[in-house]
């Protein structure tokens, strides 16, 4: 009994692995058409095929775009440019390979986009989410007991809807950059605790790839930069010690770039330019934040569809107390990371369940979600049970409602207050139901007009 309450969070890790697995391997989604490899995910994995399959990383075969295999961006010279970054190829690439292998010995087609090819990228989502949470528990530790940690693991990780975009939809970038932030904040507290020169390397080099996978993403350097601040003093005093190492920074600038220069080459190679804009009249308008609809809409708020996570929100106040070195690290990049994510044309993301972008950050969310139940836990044992009943029945609903999104009753982007209301407690979409969703005006939204009330 005390090796197992010991390592609590161990088994956490293996139990949630097995639920995720199940999620899986009960979809069988690597078998349907347009799945796994679709929509954004062509663009994240085309550098693979088109470099070692079709040797056409140009893209200068017709074949290679007319029949829809890749979905390439027509620069003003005429090129044909893979219009996302090239960062998630590199995390892809193992599992490809092995994809790649096992069609050719089993008589697949080796295209790609086969079979093999999905299956592979799933079993792949389901190890960067096992490192995620070994990193995840590794930050934990080092400030909650492990039942905490437990538990706060298995709500991000079940309770959220980074459960469905670890299987159902696995391929997406928001669990491999989820993982990445995990690595990243790990790698900020050893480098505070030891001030090593390796250490602040690989956090530069994970911050370029990071960055390579969402751009928007390096505002996790915010947290980097804040962490063991605690007032205005502190602060100063880490200026002050960045600006005397600063050859420190300048090296680790340098394994930044170092990760940039493929995506750098690449894109001089195809458009003429170093540095290239792929998305044209796709913008962010900083002067027209989407808040309130990102967190609250019908159509994807974030805490209507994912509303444990309400519990962190609520325990970040908390941080300026309990937690002071990590408190403005938190708040100032929860804060900023808000506003980009609802900045964009796009405030709902497109389809998918809730709101995506905001599962790459859940690690940061881990800190103040854990503090709460840590203060429950100090609070006496009839608040935790509390607190763990309010952690589970909250748990079962994402579930729920995972499995509404998978039958229809939760659109993937028209959904309305009367559709909510229709289709609630519902696991199918009741009479009427696709009379009062409401689709969403794209051609407005990416002009910068509110659309959604």
């Amino acid at each position: 009994m005390k090796i197992f309450r010991r390592d609590l969070s161990v088994y956490t890790i293996i139990f949630c692995v097995f639920i995720i697995s199940v999620f899986i391997f009960t979809s069988r989604v690597w078998k349907r058409e347009n799945s796994v490899i679709y929509w954004d995910v062509v663009s994240y994995y085309a550098y693979l095929p088109a470099t070692f399959i079709f040797n056409d990383i140009r893209l200068e075969k017709k074949e290679s775009y007319e029949n829809g295999i890749f979905w390439p961006d027509t620069a003003p010279n005429g090129g044909k440019v893979i219009k996302t970054t090239m960062g998630l190829s590199f995390l892809y690439a193992p599992f490809f390979f092995a994809g790649h292998i096992y069609a050719n010995v089993f008589d697949y087609q080796t295209n790609g986009f086969s079979v093999p090819y999905k299956l592979a990228l799933l079993i792949g989502a389901l190890f960067y989410l096992t490192v995620a949470m070994i990193f995840m528990r590794k930050v934990l530790k080092k400030f909650f007991p492990d039942i905490v940690v437990a538990l706060t693991i298995i709500a991000i990780v079940l309770g959220t809807n980074l459960a469905y975009y670890s299987s159902r939809e696995g391929a997406m970038s928001h669990l491999y950059s989820f993982t990445l932030f995990s690595v990243f904040v790990w790698l900020t507290i050893r480098w505070h605790e030891e001030h090593k020169l390796l250490l602040l390397l690989l956090s530069g080099a994970l911050a370029g790839l990071i960055s390579l996978i969402r751009p928007t993403n390096i505002l996790i350097l915010i947290f980097f930069l804040l962490y063991d601040v605690s007032s205005w003093k502190t602060f100063v005093q880490k200026i002050r010690f960045i600006i005397r190492h600063f050859h420190w920074f300048i090296f680790m600038f340098i394994a930044f770039v170092i990760i940039w220069i493929p995506q750098l080459i690449y894109w001089k190679e195809i458009t003429g330019h170093f540095l290239y804009y792929s998305y044209h009249t796709e913008s962010f308008f900083f002067n027209n934040p989407q808040i309130l609809n990102g967190l609250f809409s019908y159509r994807k708020g974030w805490l209507l569809y994912t509303p444990i996570m309400a519990i962190a929100l609520a325990g970040i106040p908390l941080l300026f107390f309990k937690m002071k070195n990590i408190s403005f690290a938190v708040l100032v990049f929860v804060a900023v990371n808000i506003y980009v994510v609802f900045s964009w044309w796009c405030w709902w993301y497109g389809g998918g369940f809730g709101q995506r972008p905001m599962i790459d950050s859940y690690i940061i969310f881990s800190f103040p979600f854990a503090l709460v139940l840590d203060q429950s836990k100090k609070a006496g044992k009839y608040f935790f049970a509390g607190a763990a009943t309010i952690v589970f029945i909250l748990l079962l609903h994402n579930i729920f409602q995972l499995e509404k999104y998978k039958y229809g009753s939760i659109h993937f982007d028209s959904m309305t207050r009367e559709a909510y209301k229709r289709s609630f407690l519902r696991l199918h979409p009741p009479d009427g139901f696709y009379d009062v969703i409401k689709a969403p005006d794209y051609e407005k939204a990416v002009k910068g007009i509110e659309e959604y009330p």
